[in-house]
């Protein structure tokens, strides 16, 4: 018999954290070292695999559906087993737990990957019109509950991936500001920026994974904050999409006459 054939097959398992088409696997003296401080893992400290993760039934009508569908695109409208459960929450520690556990049936009932503002304000209309609760999604590294797709009353819920939004849309050097879209995940801002000589200068212990948005919705700081800055000082201004309208905000000159409504979207958690 072939020796190959004869090796048990791997099954894919997530453990609830980073980008599985990003893995890379851990270099063999990390491997030891971890084996040396806390043991090779046991079957009952594995995570279950990927296929065995239980999910609830899907709760979106064909209706909405096809609405959604018509505003993003077949391709970019996903209601897989994998797109369910990689968007079911955030990184805390009851989120890790839960998916290690193998439950993901509070997982959204389709992700849906907008490409710019317009398709998001359409995807809105849709939400609005058949009743379906909408979730940004960007990087997933919220442990706070950002994220979680929480139906509430509406009988389905999406996660509204922010994947697509990722364009450096404008630099201007003689102000040095720059118009991101909120998808832009940390190392490609920076490289975005880099190439016009210029930093965002924000490194969060979540830069690999968390977007620009990410950011904002939730106040971050890093480690270079002491000298650039917290994200909510380096935020001049932000154009969203709601339900009702688009939301243009930015930092009027100093007052004491109350809150900003700038911060109606800073520190919102999404």
């Amino acid at each position: 018999m072939n020796a190959d054939l004869a090796k048990p097959v791997r099954r894919s398992v997530w453990h609830g954290w980073g980008d599985p088409a990003q893995r890379k696997p851990l270099p063999a003296k990390a491997l030891r070292f971890l084996d040396d401080a806390v043991g090779t893992p046991g079957p009952a400290r594995l995570p279950v695999a990927i296929e065995e993760v239980r999910l609830g039934p899907l709760a979106l009508s064909e209706a909405a559906t096809q609405a959604l569908t018509a505003a993003v695109g077949t391709e970019h409208l996903h209601t897989d087993r994998e797109s369910r459960i990689l968007h079911a929450g955030g990184k805390s520690y009851v989120d890790l737990l839960r998916r290690r556990r193998g439950d993901a049936e509070d997982a959204p009932d389709a992700v849906v990957c907008p490409a710019d503002h317009d398709e998001v304000r359409r995807l809105l209309a849709v939400c609005v019109e058949h009743e379906v609760a909408i979730v940004p999604f960007g990087g997933g590294t919220s442990v706070v509950g950002g994220v979680e797709p929480l139906r509430g009353r509406f009988s389905a819920v999406i996660a509204l991936d922010l994947a697509r939004l990722d364009q450096l849309i404008e630099v201007d050097p003689l102000s040095m500001t720059a118009t991101m879209q909120a998808g832009m995940r940390g190392p490609q801002m920076e490289a975005a920026l880099g190439r016009h000589g210029f930093t965002l200068g924000h490194f969060p212990q979540s830069y690999e994974q968390a977007t620009l948005g990410g950011y904002v919705a939730t106040r971050s700081a890093g480690q270079a904050s002491t000298g650039y800055g917290r994200i909510d000082e380096l935020v001049l201004g932000v154009t969203c999409a709601t339900p009702t309208g688009d939301l243009v905000l930015g930092r009027g000159p100093a007052s004491a006459a109350g809150p900003r409504l700038l911060d109606v979207v800073v520190g919102s958690e999404g």
